[in-house]
């Protein structure tokens, strides 16, 4: 697996105010930690990280404290439009030892089904899975083309590489294939009446990804 190599700075200056700035410079604020090691404040090139990420990078190489080290690409955050890339955190590595993270699912083909007038319900969008760092997959694509009104795709079914193991139970669907109005009515049904409790339910906010919240990381911010 090839690793991206990233040029960084130390990042004395931290805060939002700091942080704008760097942005404004087309630089980019960043955590390192992990193993054990005090967590570090750095700056690299946003440039750089986008391009990392277009090409479906997971480890990246930078020099930190004087030595290259590994690190796997932790968590990645963007602007409140989605669009701009705004924070990224780095968890220290062994390339030798396992990580679970998260894999995208991206489905290929027609179903079959579709033809007599169901409708694909993708359900798992991404799935965590525990494997070697140097051996992450980027995307699953399992293909759908056989499936037809009635049937699934479980996660026993999804296209695993060797020696990486999904942590979800195998019997865990997927997606499927379900008649058009069933799909309608299920919907409906889902649907808060008048008068229901759903009325005055408030929206939940979700975020891009969810935020581990680890106290080194607090110290570096």
């Amino acid at each position: 697996m090839e690793t991206t190599t990233l040029t960084c700075e130390p990042r004395t200056n931290t805060g939002s105010k700091a942080s704008r700035a760097l942005r404004a410079k087309g630089k980019l604020p960043v955590v390192v930690y992990g193993h054990g090691e005090t967590p570090e404040s750095l700056t690299v090139e946003r440039h750089d990280v986008e391009v990392a990420l277009l090409h479906g990078a997971r480890i990246v190489s930078m020099e930190v404290a004087g030595k290259m080290q590994s690190f796997l690409i932790k968590e990645v955050q963007y602007d409140h439009l989605d669009h701009l890339l705004f924070h990224v955190d780095f968890a220290r590595v062994n390339l030798n030892e396992r990580v679970q993270v998260r894999v995208g699912i991206e489905l290929r083909g027609t179903p079959k089904g579709l033809a007599d007038g169901g409708i694909l319900d993708q359900i798992m969008s991404e799935i965590e899975v525990d494997c070697l760092v140097t051996e992450i997959p980027n995307v699953l694509h399992p293909v759908v083309t056989e499936l037809g009104i009635g049937d699934a795709l479980l996660v026993r079914d999804l296209p695993i590489p060797e020696g990486v193991k999904a942590l979800a139970d195998e019997d865990e669907m997927v997606a499927n294939v379900k008649l058009l109005a069933i799909a309608d009515h299920e919907e409906e049904e889902e649907e808060p009446g008048e008068g229901s409790e759903g009325e005055d339910a408030q929206p939940e906010l979700v975020g891009r990804s969810k935020k581990d919240e680890e106290s080194d990381r607090d110290k570096a911010s």
